[in-house]
């Protein structure tokens, strides 16, 4: 088993290795749903996400002879659905800005309240923030890359990294404040 939680033998990766295209299907199905997900989180679009995961499938199957440890499969295609998706979206003039200066409102934390909200309220609030802020906070909280690794990434001081970060949780913060059910204890 490998570290995504599916169950991928080394004989499939072999055969695909090979270029068999029975091994290749039955290993997109196995990962192609998680990867998509990854895909569209970043990008936000159906008809793009999908491109990028044949794409990232394409080059993964070109050069699987480059990975030497099976096991870690699943993180390497991770690697190249992101790299891909990042790519995607710089040629769409994706450009981040650098927002140090950003001054976010102050929010009480009471530890008196219990706060719930529907996790799909989440999902659709990460969808509306701008790419640049939800594509670092994904980075960052969801795919748990640090500042550093994604200013690499992403061509960006950590700074900016760090700010984008931030400003992305405000406004996930904002959007998510009308929907949040709040009971005393």
């Amino acid at each position: 088993m490998n570290s995504g939680g599916i169950n991928i033998n080394k004989e499939i990766l072999a055969r695909c290795k090979n270029g068999e295209v029975k091994a290749q299907f039955i290993l997109y199905k196995q990962y192609s749903k998680a990867m998509y997900n990854v895909a569209i989180r970043f990008l936000n679009n159906k008809m793009d996400a999908e491109d990028i995961l044949q794409e990232s499938f394409l080059t993964a199957f070109e050069k699987l002879g480059e990975l030497s440890n099976f096991n870690a499969f699943g993180s390497w295609l991770k690697r190249i659905v992101i790299n891909n998706c990042i790519s995607h979206l710089r040629k769409g003039r994706f450009e981040f800005e650098d927002i140090d200066n950003y001054a976010s409102e102050e929010y009480s934390d009471d530890a008196d309240q219990d706060i719930s909200i529907d996790p799909s309220q989440v999902h659709y609030a990460i969808r509306e923030l701008p790419p640049q802020g939800r594509t670092v906070l994904i980075l960052h909280a969801l795919e748990g890359y640090k500042h550093r690794e994604i200013s690499e990434m992403l061509g960006i001081s950590e700074s900016t990294s760090k700010s984008q970060y931030k400003r992305a949780l405000d406004l996930l913060f904002i959007q998510l404040k009308g929907r949040i059910y709040v009971s005393q204890t």
